[in-house]
């Protein structure tokens, strides 16, 4: 599976696969990715396209998931120095939610953080969506602590590479 950039003029997509993530969800009664607030970080959303950060995943020539991929130390880590990489909305298009998608990615940044010299790899989610922290769980991440936020409390999930291998 490949992870590709995005460029700019695939803005739209990108936005309407998580937008269309944040619609199934709430149909589902998932409070993850409110509309508001989706709406609300699409100049970031943009921006972080514009600065490398996006990468997508395409099927038969079409795109067909988006992941953002950082590295830098995070607030919500406590900027926490060590090597990892940090993986932010993570949404695969519906029409493939059944081809395992989202686990090939996991497993291929995995990978990348291994051959990257990355000590872990980090996500985290709302700490009430249980369907999707068993998800990660699954994936063999770990959880490593529940962060209050104003808004909601995230869960934060650690993958620890070892010896230069995924785990």
């Amino acid at each position: 599976m490949d992870i590709r950039p995005v460029t700019s003029p695939e803005f739209e997509s990108v936005y309407a696969i998580l937008y269309g993530n944040a619609e199934w969800l709430l149909s589902k009664n998932i409070l993850q990715w409110p509309i508001e607030w989706l709406e609300s970080i699409r100049p970031a959303i943009e921006s972080s396209i514009d600065l490398g950060f996006f990468s997508a995943i395409d099927i038969n020539g079409q795109m067909a998931a988006v992941l953002e991929i950082r590295s830098a130390p995070e607030p919500l880590w406590q900027h926490d120095l060590a090597e990892a990489l940090y993986i932010h909305k993570l949404a695969v298009d519906r029409k493939y939610s059944n081809l395992k998608v989202g686990r090939k990615i996991i497993e291929a940044l995995k990978t990348k953080a291994t051959l990257d010299g990355k000590r872990y790899v980090r996500l985290d989610c709302v700490a009430h969506n249980n369907g999707l922290r068993t998800y990660y769980e699954s994936c063999g991440f770990k959880l490593k602590d529940i962060v209050k936020t104003p808004v909601v409390d995230l869960a934060l999930y650690e993958y620890t590479i070892q010896n230069g291998n995924a785990e």
